[in-house]
């Protein structure tokens, strides 16, 4: 066991850094032969503060396939991690006291680890294949993820088409009928599988901007996020062409096929504090996505890291976060910032930017609704939800929403008072739907 002192002004690139070097460290420690399964170095992360804990699950995300291509596991630990148990992925199983991190050599059961990703799979692959393809004793559970794991195509000798890897991207390009109209529904729905990926990671860089308090940095992959959303609107307008008979022809096809099964857009909303937990139950079982799926859940959200990062500033109380969140006093927060910063500023820049993002995730939202209402009416949607009555409730929801209740108390209500919020005419009970389920 070793320890390793952040600096105060240590990012991603600097853990990266310290831990490559204890990942080289470990590799030139002598191990006695045979005992290599035993060996395992474990790095203590000293002074590093619970906002940068998040920097420790980037570090690791950016050194994995490193380790795996030498043979090692690189593992983080810290009381917020978000890594989920394979067996229980409910549970968070990487929490510990102290931000930590181990180095171990690669196993035979990592295969529950690796089979998702090609690149890592291939590492993978390259160790401990012999003891499939030989016909040994191998766990049902192994062979299954080891013959079902994702592989990369063959190279094809031009740099363009195997960077983008073109040709795999074309053959997935699967629909069900000959009708043209579901070759573009196909094709449209493939590309908004990819640009919520994209949405997401530049989501959780703006997370690790916060995280070392570089604001300019945060906005910066808020724009590019907000761009993303902005083209992922544009495929209602796409989708809005086909006729209600163009859908009809190919619609029986799709089976329960769903967008609302979509893993990735569920990560997005984790990503961004729209969160059910009971989306994620829909993923049980499914190898490789499962887990995907609860690490998202478990992850603090963009607007988690933005609350957090008010605290440090001085301009909400610790007390205002947990257990319940004090929607009146993060309200006041976000307020205050319009109050007292200039359109300069760099808080209140970073919280429009923030405000851009929750607009445009809005916005697809409802284009979202316009498009089904358009192409199906007031029918079922496919995936057995209640259609557009469901999205109706759904786009009412909005991300960051003490950020936008912010704006009807910039002038001040009647007699200067706080102004009442409008209920939402789907809720039943009193106050807005949506600040019930922030309590």
């Amino acid at each position: 066991m070793e320890s390793l002192r952040a600096e105060p002004a240590d990012g991603t690139d600097e853990l990266v850094g310290s831990l490559r070097d204890r990942m080289q460290h470990f590799r030139d420690l002598p191990v006695p032969e045979g005992k290599e399964s035993l060996a395992a170095l474990v790095v203590l992360i000293q002074d590093l503060p619970r906002h940068r804990w998040r920097l420790l699950d980037r570090a690791q995300h950016l050194l994995k396939r490193e380790a795996v291509r030498e043979g090692l596991m690189v593992g983080q630990f810290h009381p917020d991690c978000p890594e989920p148990a394979h067996r229980n992925p409910s549970f968070a199983v990487s929490r510990s006291p102290l931000p930590l991190v181990a180095i171990r050599h690669m196993a035979f059961h990592d295969i529950l680890f690796l089979h998702a990703d090609p690149v890592l799979f291939a590492g993978y692959q390259k160790r401990f294949g012999i003891r499939y393809e030989d016909g040994g004793n191998v766990p049902q559970e192994f062979r299954t993820l080891y013959e079902g794991a994702h592989k990369l195509p063959a190279p094809t000798g031009s740099a363009y088409i195997d960077y983008q890897s073109v040709t795999l991207l074309h053959a997935l390009h699967q629909p069900r009928t000959a009708h043209q109209a579901e070759s573009s529904f196909h094709l449209a729905g493939q590309a908004k599988e990819l640009l919520f990926s994209l949405v997401l990671g530049e989501v959780r860089a703006a997370q690790d901007g916060i995280a070392v308090d570089d604001l300019g940095q945060s906005s910066w992959h808020v724009r590019r996020a907000t761009a993303g959303l902005r083209l992922l609107g544009e495929f209602w307008d796409l989708l809005s062409t086909l006729s209600p008979a163009e859908f009809h022809s190919f619609r029986d096809a799709l089976g329960d096929a769903s967008g609302s099964g979509s893993y990735k857009y569920r990560e997005l909303e984790f990503a961004l504090g729209v969160t059910a937990p009971s989306m994620a139950a829909a993923y049980e079982g499914v190898p490789g996505v499962e887990t995907e799926v609860y690490r998202a859940l478990h992850d603090a959200s963009l607007y988690d890291d933005a609350l957090s990062l008010l605290v440090r500033r001085g301009l909400l109380g610790a007390g205002a976060l947990a257990p319940d969140r004090d929607v009146p006093a993060i309200r006041a927060s976000w307020a205050r910032i319009h109050r007292e910063e200039t359109v300069s500023g760099e808080l209140l820049r970073w919280a429009e930017s923030l405000m851009d993002l929750a607009q445009a995730f809005g916005r697809w939202r409802w284009l979202h609704l316009l498009t089904v209402e358009r192409i199906i009416g007031y029918k079922p949607g496919t995936g057995g939800t209640a259609g557009v009555a469901w999205l109706r409730h759904v786009a009412s929801q909005h991300a960051f929403p003490e950020l936008w209740e912010a704006r009807s108390s910039l002038e001040g209500g009647p007699g200067g008072g706080c102004p009442v919020f409008p209920r939402s005419p789907l809720d039943s009970g009193p106050g807005t739907s949506q600040e019930q389920g922030r309590k």
